[in-house]
């Protein structure tokens, strides 16, 4: 029952996460226009690197520790002072980098600086130990009200071209005081430990091997912007971030799951359960798959007219582009299950890091050869093909544990449903007129023709979703 209260919370924040965006990205796009959009791409991008660098790979690490040793009050309050004050180290040292990096840009340096706060917003985020502890009401609470109150201000604040550091300002500063928000909550939750008895540099190993992964996956998400500035032009980085953004914020609504299957999971590996972890792993599949060709075929039939009417016409290029780049959500799905869920929890992390090196290798190669060719599209392109390689890494690496076989035995199911919603989706948008109003119409038809498709061929989720509203009925009477 935890779990499915975890998976509802956490569900409900990724819509918000998808809803909200949906609101404010019309207007920056507007209001900014391609270069500014391609200054705070760019930016943010590079930031980026000294993020991963202060992070150390303690969200994904600190997770799984606290996870194992949910039910040991003093263990956990010593891993969770030991991860603090190694953050706060790391972090330290990557404040000191990134003011040496600034101190050498010719442009853009009053932007770095209000990106720069993310830095000092990330020593002060511990959601990794409230995810741990299977508590997702307090993160998801914060969130939703932080991002509420960044979507007034933008509207209120940000007027003009000119106010691109207001809007890059008031982004740092809402992660930084949402990450200050939830430490008066961990008076109840830690024990008193004997601060001798800390061992910080007994997790610098172990972090370092997640670390890894971490950083090359995030790396080559970022050097794809950067890489965009030096081949092409400011703007290239705003036309990829908005296709990009549109991805991954669909994809939020799969990754959910994957946040509230990970604690469970690494708890029940913990216990030597396998066959039970294994159980869960398959449904999380079965799950992440419905959901991911849902979402991809939804992207791809009202491509030809969403970007326009979304971030305007200058933004025209981005429906392409979109079109191509929704193919990674089913591999970002498939990715998150044997990847973020099963590899990490299953402490597998050289898979999982080879994985990571893998994609870091495909990507910097295809870049250099395809955007020269094809500018922005050759970046969505590599992206693809990156998630692709990256995955099938991570499948190859579990092939002892499950086999290709079952993994697939169902998927032409969701392809049925998937290519029929695709082709009513796509025809409903060449002959509706376009307003939000009938992209809401587009996709209910859409979303009940799937459910009916995946009901009459009696697809293993839709068990899995009876067996669950049956569980949380029972427990609400």
């Amino acid at each position: 029952m935890k779990l499915l209260k975890n998976m509802i919370y956490s569900t409900a924040y990724q819509m918000l996460a998808i809803i909200l965006p949906l609101i404010t990205i019309p207007y920056i796009s507007r209001v900014l226009g391609p270069t500014g959009v391609g200054i705070n791409a760019l930016t943010n991008a590079n930031v980026t690197y000294f993020l991963l660098i202060g992070g150390l790979g303690i969200q994904f690490y600190g997770n799984r520790e606290i996870a194992y040793h949910q039910n040991n009050p003093l263990e956990k309050s010593r891993i969770f002072y030991e991860l603090v004050f190694l953050k706060f180290i790391s972090i330290g040292i990557a404040v000191l980098g990134y003011l040496i990096f600034i101190a050498f840009q010719p442009h853009y340096q009053i932007y770095y600086l209000f990106q720069g706060i993310v830095l000092l917003a990330s020593a002060l985020d511990i959601s990794w130990y409230f995810m741990g502890i299977e508590n997702f009401r307090i993160t998801v609470l914060r969130n939703t009200i932080i991002r509420i109150l960044l979507v007034v201000a933008t509207f209120i604040f940000v007027k003009n071209p000119e106010d691109l550091w207001i809007y890059i300002l008031l982004i740092a500063m809402s992660t930084f005081l949402g990450n200050l928000s939830v430490w008066p909550f961990m008076k109840r939750e830690l024990v008193k430990v004997e601060w001798k008895s800390l061992n910080l540099f007994q997790h610098i190993k172990p972090a370092l091997l997640l670390f890894l992964p971490q950083i090359t996956m995030s790396l080559y998400l970022s050097l794809n912007k950067t890489m965009l500035d030096i081949f092409g032009n400011i703007a290239d980085p705003g036309y990829y971030n908005n296709s990009d953004t549109i991805i991954r914020t669909a994809f939020t609504l799969v990754s959910s799951f994957g946040f509230a299957f990970l604690p469970r999971l690494s708890n029940l590996l913990s216990e030597g359960k396998n066959e039970e972890a294994n159980d869960l792993v398959m449904k999380s599949l079965d799950l992440s798959t419905a959901l991911s060709i849902l979402i991809m075929v939804g992207i791809m039939g009202v491509s030809g007219t969403f970007a326009t009417f979304f971030f305007g016409p200058k933004f025209e290029v981005v429906g392409s582009l979109m079109f191509v780049q929704s193919l990674m959500i089913i591999l970002i799905a498939w990715g998150s299950v044997f990847g973020t869920q099963y590899l990490l929890a299953a402490k597998k992390t050289k898979a999982y890091t080879l994985s990571a090196v893998t994609g870091l290798i495909v990507n910097i190669l295809l870049n250099i050869i395809l955007i020269p060719l094809y500018s922005v599209m050759g970046a969505i392109i590599s992206t693809v093909i990156t998630e692709f390689a990256v995955t099938a890494y991570q499948v190859f690496a579990v092939r002892d544990i499950f086999h290709f076989r079952d993994l697939i035995k169902g998927v032409w199911k969701y392809a049925v449903a998937g290519i029929a919603t695709f082709i009513l989706i796509r025809f409903l948008d060449v002959t509706m007129p376009i307003n939000i109003v009938n992209y809401i119409i587009q996709a209910l038809l859409g979303t009940s023709l799937y459910i009916i498709i995946l009901i009459v061929l009696k697809a293993s989720v839709t068990v899995e979703f009876k067996q669950l509203w049956s569980q949380f009925t029972k427990k609400t009477k």
